[in-house]
């Protein structure tokens, strides 16, 4: 699994969801907005109802073609990891 976390500066929820992932061996990518990509740019990242911080979407493989799919905030990249790993 490789996710890409989509955050911003100072914002406890974005350093949480990099030490999950560090905590649960998951590959991941941070993108802070402002330095990796800009405010109007959250809207093709995720729902236009979305925002907050941060934002995360996962690796997925559809027909062969890789592309990212947004799952949400914190607390979904949570049930995510939880669902991977407790099997």
């Amino acid at each position: 699994m490789k996710v890409t976390i989509y955050g911003k500066a100072n914002c406890k929820s974005c350093d949480e969801a990099k030490q999950l992932c560090d905590n649960n061996s998951v590959e991941y990518e941070y993108k802070q907005m402002g330095k990796d990509f800009e405010l109007l740019e959250m809207y093709s990242i995720a729902p236009r109802n979305h925002k907050s911080f941060p934002m995360i979407t996962v690796l997925v493989k559809y027909d062969g073609v890789e592309m990212e799919e947004y799952i949400g905030e914190l607390t979904e990249l949570k049930e995510v990891l939880a669902t991977k790993y407790s099997k």
